[in-house]
């Protein structure tokens, strides 16, 4: 991603999280005159046909599909005839069906994953002219515009399917030329959505097929650490020997991945017709592929005959197919597979219990393995002219990734069921799993919100301390930091795709399990670093004397809020989940004074008195953190000061290596509160905040890592003070916030000097102004040492922490605390209204501190004031600070004191 741009949509939609299976049939019973629609139950149990439905002439059906629809987040069958599309679904127990009328149609490709509006079929065609596509409204049956396939696509539709490459569904048409030919075309997504286009057309010639062959093909995600999916199809060559083929894409271009011929002499092929089928047998999201045909086992014929293959990766990351296992199938006797067969994968019935991972006793447990879905006859039936369909289940052991063992007989399938008793000669059936009761878990369309210049604290940096009053030269600090590799962004799966605390509970499955078949969810590599990451080079430079700086990143990313469904359990979303992507390849950096409006930042020292840094434990500090070893340097008269120079030739080789996230908050400010005390709240800006009343996991999103110890230089300058018996040493604390994640200078001090404890004989009860130094009384009284806390009655407990800044302790503290802005007059601040109520305390020890609280009724943008002094000597030792609820209000009251003036202004103007 070199450049910004905005996916489509990073899942496919309808996409299933986890899936449970029936299997639909449609076939003529004997002595009917048309089909039947049969969904069937299958589990421990076996086989259960239920909710018939009549369909309409077998001999007329050209196509039939289960297909998700997002909207209502169950599969729908689709049964497609020369005049009518058939949208099949389940309610109440009953099946449901609706009828659209079609004309010139052959083959259903898939539900337009692109139409976020309706469910929308994309259904396949051709005419004298050439192939088309078309697109049906499944709620109005209105059939779109034909969007006309380039003349370079021709020969005979045989196949049609949507594919997932990267962030897109592509649709590949698979057709059999006059010479037998078989090609695949890639007609790439644009041919999807509301206003479709179809540009250069891909194309993979496959081989001679058979005249009149029947294709198997499928959809598949076969390699791991990607989304992607591959297209399996199985053919016989001009000889009808078995030919499997695996396209994906390469270098953007659909391509063959992999190919194999296998022999099939443990079985002889009774036809050329190999079904194909794909699904996770081993639970890990990665599919195998199984290939089945009807067979001679020995001396039984029509048996069911079973290759299973899977894809695999060599060292020089060529692919190739592996067949793995080989099976056989019949029913004590009868053939299983000699009038058709049809297979499907996965987890058929309920779901397993998640600490019983293997077929139970319970009849009504689900089973995992390959569902056979074969017709044929006895001697006896073959007499009276009639054959059954069975459905039996093979497992497949997830350690050897093997069939079960096979002996010189051909074997029996788990549970086999008759689903249906039909004409011996009929020339076939339908079967294919679906889902059409809301078994599986579904993704419903997302909502799309863009998070712009979400920001991450990278560093807070304070500047060294000084007394105002005895310094000739103020220290200072220069932070460098040239940083050559940074991870512009980290999305990785496990990290990206958040599902809402409540989500797997509410559905009965586990988050992990949701967690992992999701893992692969999109394009290739997502997960890999190096696919989705920014090399570059960042300098920051910055010197400070008065006021901390915070070093913040900021990225924009474009989040994907997803409905969850399961349809079975409840009709309303059972959760969410949030997929995230960063809009830019690399983030923002930005040095920001930490007294900055927009943070909420809560200073606990004051630039330019000394003893607000003494005794201060530093913040989130735990010596294995630390990234320099602790050096002190003295401040005397010396004018020229000293310089302490910090670069990596010093560093702490062995807490370098240590691994630092820097954390978004997801939800709110709690994961910062709990997490230090410099930050009253965590602004709108840090973090994603992405998911308004819904629950995440506030360590879910970790990106932008950056490494804080590449280049990183430091130097500090003492300054002077103006008599030596002033002096001090300063310890800068250079380490990485135990919580956080983020890069932290801070100093402690030791005051060695003889003239301190004259310097500081008469104490001083103050709090911590966030700009000390404002010329503005108002905003020189304003601290964040007044902080708030709600009450269960409703009342807010409002706290202010008192500092003595001297050595000597003071008695009879007295804070009064008012409700009402401050008023100001010259450089008095004064406070406004009457006392809501007064705290004290009996002593304050030197350089000592202290909280004292009073609940009061606090409607939001409420200004609260307070008047500290000491009992008795109200004139001498009186300050006023003041606060705003709740405290990011602050911001708003930046605003309205800066229109006022700007009103104020405009009036003064002549």
């Amino acid at each position: 991603m070199a450049e910004s741009q905005q996916p489509p949509n990073p899942l496919q939609l309808g996409q299933t999280l986890y899936e449970v299976l029936d299997a639909s049939l449609v076939a003529t019973p004997r002595g009917a005159a048309t089909a039947s629609y049969n969904r069937v139950i299958y589990n421990a149990g076996g086989g259960t046909p239920v909710e018939p439905l009549d369909v309409g002439s077998q001999s007329q059906i050209l196509d039939v599909k289960a297909a998700t629809i997002m909207h209502t987040a169950v599969q729908s069958i689709f049964v497609l005839t020369a005049q009518q599309v058939q949208v099949i679904g389940s309610a109440g127990g009953a099946a449901t069906s609706t009828s659209w009328p079609v004309s010139g149609l052959s083959r259903i490709v898939d539900v337009d994953p692109q139409q976020l509006d309706h469910p929308a079929l994309l259904l396949l065609g051709q005419d004298g002219k050439g192939s088309f596509l078309q697109s049906l409204d499944c709620s109005t049956g209105t059939l779109a515009t034909q969007l006309r396939l380039p003349a370079t696509v021709t020969g005979t539709a045989v196949g049609a399917l949507l594919v997932r490459n990267q962030l897109d569904a592509h649709v590949l048409v698979c057709t059999q030329h006059d010479d037998g030919q078989l090609v695949v075309y890639d007609l790439g997504s644009g041919a999807l959505g509301t206003t479709p286009a179809v540009g250069t057309v891909g194309s993979v010639s496959l081989g001679v097929a058979q005249a009149s062959a029947v294709p198997g093909i499928t959809a598949a995600s076969l390699i791991a650490g990607t989304a992607d999916q591959q297209a399996v199809l199985t053919y016989p060559d001009s000889t009808g020997a078995l030919q499997i083929a695996v396209l994906g894409w390469t270098k953007g271009a659909l391509a063959t991945l992999a190919t194999l011929a296998p022999s099939l002499s443990f079985a002889t092929p009774d036809r050329t017709v190999f079904r194909v089928a794909a699904g996770s047998l081993l639970g890990d999201g990665i599919d195998q592929v199984v290939v089945g045909y009807a067979a001679t086992y020995g001396s039984v014929q029509g048996c069911a005959a079973l290759l299973l293959l899977e894809l695999q990766a060599a060292s020089d990351a060529s692919l190739s197919l592996k067949l793995l296992s080989t099976y056989a199938v019949a029913n004590a006797g009868q053939p299983f597979a000699s009038v058709d067969l049809h297979l499907a994968m996965g987890l058929f019935g309920e779901e397993l219990p998640s600490d019983q991972p293997a077929p139970v006793a319970d009849s009504t447990a689900g089973v995992l393995g390959v569902l056979l879905v074969g017709g044929g006859a006895s001697f006896s039936q073959v007499l009276k002219g009639e054959a059954s369909i069975l459905a039996g289940l093979v497992p497949v052991n997830p350690v050897e990734k093997a069939f079960p063992r096979l002996g010189s007989a051909p074997a029996v399938a788990q549970g086999v069921s008759t689903l249906m008793t039909i004409d011996y000669r009929s020339p076939g059936f339908f079967a294919l799993p679906s889902d059409v009761t809301g078994q599986s878990v579904i993704l419903g369309p997302p909502t799309l919100s863009q998070a712009l210049g979400k920001g991450q604290l990278l560093a807070i940096v304070q500047a060294p301390p000084f007394e105002l009053g005895v310094s000739a030269n103020k220290p200072t600090l220069a932070f460098g930091q040239s940083v050559s590799q940074i991870k512009g962004y980290n999305v990785s799966s496990n990290k990206t795709w958040m599902f809402s605390q409540d989500t797997g509970l509410t559905i009965g499955i586990s988050g992990q399990t949701l967690g992992r078949n999701v893992s692969n969810s999109y394009g290739h590599g997502f997960d890999q670093i190096d696919d989705n990451s920014t090399s570059t080079l960042v300098q920051s430079t910055a010197s400070i004397t008065s006021d901390d700086l915070m070093v913040l990143y900021s990225m924009s990313y474009y989040v994907w809020t997803y409905p969850v469904y399961r349809k079975a359990k409840q009709s309303a979303p059972d959760g969410t989940m949030a997929v995230i992507f960063p809009m830019t390849p690399e983030p923002e950096q930005s040095l920001l004074p930490a007294n900055d409006p927009s943070l909420g930042y809560k200073p606990r020292s004051q630039s330019g008195v000394l003893l607000s840094y003494a005794n201060l434990q530093p913040d989130g500090y735990d010596p294995s953190t630390l990234l320099f070893n602790l050096i002190n340097a003295s401040v005397t008269d010396d004018q020229s000061g000293i310089s302490v120079f910090y670069d990596q030739t010093e560093m702490v080789t062995e807490n370098v290596s240590k691994t630092f996230m820097v954390h978004n908050s997801t939800t709110d400010s709690g994961h910062f509160s709990i997490s230090t005390t410099l930050l009253d709240y965590v602004p709108i800006n840090f973090g994603l905040n992405m998911s308004q009343g819904q629950s995440y996991s506030e360590s879910d999103v970790q990106t932008t890592m950056l490494s804080h110890t590449t280049t990183m230089s430091m130097t500090v300058t003492t300054g002077s003070v103006t008599d030596i018996g002033y002096e001090y040493q300063m310890t800068p604390y250079i380490y990485q916030h135990e919580t956080m994640g983020c890069l932290m200078v801070t100093f402690g001090i030791t005051m060695s000097g003889k003239s301190w404890n004259s310097y500081y004989k008469i104490p001083q009860v103050l709090l911590q102004p966030l700009y000390p130094n404002s010329k503005n009384v108002v905003l020189a009284g304003f601290s964040r040492s007044i902080s708030f806390q709600h009450n269960d009655d409703g009342t807010v407990g409002v706290s202010v922490e008192l500092f003595n800044n001297g050595l000597e302790e003071i008695q009879n503290v007295v804070c009064d605390f008012y409700k009402g802005p401050p008023t100001s007059a010259g450089d008095k601040l004064t406070p406004s209204g009457s006392v809501v109520g007064s705290q004290s305390l009996p002593t304050l020890l030197g350089s000592g501190r202290a909280i004292v609280q009073l609940d009061m009724d606090l409607a939001d943008e409420d200004q609260v004031v307070v008047n500290v002094y000491v009992q008795g000597l109200q004139q001498i030792m009186n300050k006023v600070y003041w606060g705003v609820y709740p405290p990011p209000a602050f911001m708003d009251w930046q605003g309205r004191m800066a229109s006022l003036a700007a009103e104020r202004e405009g009036a003064d103007a002549p």
